[in-house]
């Protein structure tokens, strides 16, 4: 069985945002990491994440955060989370430390706008 994901992504000044929509999971995990690694030029700020039309992560999109973080760290480049502290999902990142890879913020200005 495979699950929906759509990704849209987008430049706002030096950095890349991508909105990630629907489900991630094991079955296209592997298929956003691609295409998430290949929209991140070298010369880009770094990568801000939407997660705020997500539904669903496991195991398997919870490494992919860290790794896009250590992917971008080699990099000199960030990974910044979106996720507005009203989402159920937000518990599950806390639960897993994922901050401590990539900053979590309530909006998608608060990260782009955040220097760290």
């Amino acid at each position: 069985m495979t699950t929906s994901a759509e990704i849209a992504v987008e430049r706002q000044g030096g950095t890349v945002v991508a909105r990630l929509t629907g489900e991630i999971d094991m079955t296209n995990a592997a298929y956003i990491g691609e295409e998430l690694t290949k929209a991140v030029p070298n010369e880009a700020l770094g990568l801000v994440i939407d997660l705020s039309g997500t539904r669903y992560l496991d195991s398997a999109a919870i490494e992919l955060l860290f790794d896009l973080a250590r992917r971008l760290g080699r990099r000199r480049q960030r990974l910044k989370l979106v996720l507005p502290s009203s989402s159920p999902l937000r518990r599950v990142l806390l639960l897993t430390d994922v901050q401590t890879a990539a900053p979590l913020h309530d909006t998608l200005e608060e990260a782009l706008t955040d220097a760290g």
